[in-house]
């Protein structure tokens, strides 16, 4: 059966995206797009006769102190029985904002900065509460949704919920956990006889941080022949899922801002993190960045966890010219991954491409700093001194950085 679905936006451009995202994730899906005009005039208080779930696009920049734009919409369309099920994708929210929509009937409240297809249709499957919903089904258990075909009893005392990615070396779940009583992101790795995951390595790592730019992990261990570690879930997704969506000057800086204060926590701390990327840059609804993913980690003090000769780890989309090298490395090597990230940030892609790995390695160590556009020159010194070749020629640390863009400001 067929699910009607009503996005209403001013921006036509972002719902025709939105159109294009859901109708091509699930098949026997319509989306009709509308703007909040039209919609007055030919469907003020669109029932279930008219679709199947409202996901209007609403602004809550406050007029007054206490009022919204987005708000006033919502009490007007006063939500019961016969209206369709409403998920809000939100401009200028706040965590005040989602409690309000939720009090007003809303099913469910996502904002538009931190959208990605993955939680989208996630959103739409959880609104939808359909056997025929998005990606797989999801019954419910517990109260808790539950995606088909996940092992039961893969840890104990973890309920596995849905798979949400997977590596040669690890899967990664939303699970639930009785003991904590809340979802976290449990990490399981391939049975113990193949590579070693570096799970106990990552576990230490983090475990000598405690700070709200590091993720929290609250278990580690083993269970037939699996390592398995449980952290922090994070519902607003990664920077790669942000990337999706273009990112302003503006933001670019602001996110640039916070991954340098969480490097300064990580780097004091005497860790070296080596594999600095936007999947393993996580997203809270407040703005604030977390780091995730320490298993590459490496102990500035005392050099341990050195990879082998031989042996390149980490993306090399973001990998500085001397870790592709296969040399000693500092600090100022994260310092070069965030300046690809800024880079990406700014321009929509990433500087270096290439058919292969090895391409893309080459470039890194051989082609010249990449050069921002006209429009965005007055950022090419914070490239540059993030992205040369030679690590003496960058920021000695994310501290130094941090003061240079401050004497910029």
């Amino acid at each position: 059966m067929t699910a009607r679905l009503i996005v209403v936006a001013e921006d036509p451009q972002f719902g025709r995206w939105l159109q294009h995202r859901i109708e091509a994730s699930r098949e026997e899906t319509s989306v009709a797009v509308t703007d909040f005009a039209t919609m007055a005039k030919q469907r003020p208080r669109p029932t279930r006769r008219d679709g199947d779930l409202l996901i209007p696009v609403l602004s809550f920049k406050a007029r007054e102190a206490d009022n919204s734009p987005g708000i006033d919409w919502l009490r007007r369309l006063d939500i019961g029985q016969r209206i369709l099920p409403v998920l809000v994708i939100a401009e200028d929210g706040n965590e005040l904002s989602a409690v309000e929509c939720l009090r007003l009937g809303a099913a469910d409240y996502l904002p538009r900065a931190f959208i990605s297809p993955e939680r989208l249709l996630a959103a739409i499957q959880y609104c939808l509460r359909s056997p025929a919903g998005f990606t797989s089904a999801v019954p419910e258990s517990n109260g808790k949704p539950t995606s088909p075909g996940l092992p039961r009893d893969l840890i104990p005392r973890y309920e596995l919920l849905q798979k949400l990615g997977e590596s040669s070396r690890a899967t990664v779940y939303l699970a639930h956990s009785a003991a904590l009583g809340r979802k976290v992101a449990l990490k399981v790795s391939r049975t113990m006889d193949e590579e070693p995951s570096n799970f106990a390595h990552e576990y230490a790592a983090i475990g000598a941080l405690s700070h709200p730019a590091v993720v929290d992990i609250y278990d580690y261990g083993v269970h037939d022949g699996r390592e398995f570690i449980a952290m922090e879930y994070f519902p607003c997704g990664d920077l790669r899922a942000r990337l999706q969506n273009p990112i302003s000057e503006a933001q670019s800086l602001h996110y640039l801002k916070r991954i340098a204060s969480a490097l300064t926590v990580v780097h004091q701390a005497g860790i070296l993190h080596r594999d600095l990327k936007p999947p393993n840059i996580m997203l809270r609804e407040n703005g604030q960045i977390v780091l995730i993913d320490f298993g590459l980690a490496k102990d500035l003090v005392n050099r341990t966890h050195s990879t082998a000769a031989g042996v390149l780890r980490g993306s090399p989309y973001y990998m500085s010219p001397e870790q592709a090298q296969g040399v000693e490395l500092d600090e100022r090597s994260d310092l070069y991954s965030l300046g690809v990230i800024f880079y990406e940030m700014l321009v929509g892609s990433r500087p270096y491409l290439g058919a292969t790995a090895i391409e893309v390695l080459r470039q890194h160590v051989d082609e010249s700093v990449p050069l921002l556009s006209p429009e965005l020159s007055h950022h090419q010194a914070v490239i540059d001194g993030l992205m040369a070749k030679a690590p003496e020629d960058r920021y000695p640390s994310a501290q130094d950085l941090l003061r240079a863009l401050a004497l910029a400001a």
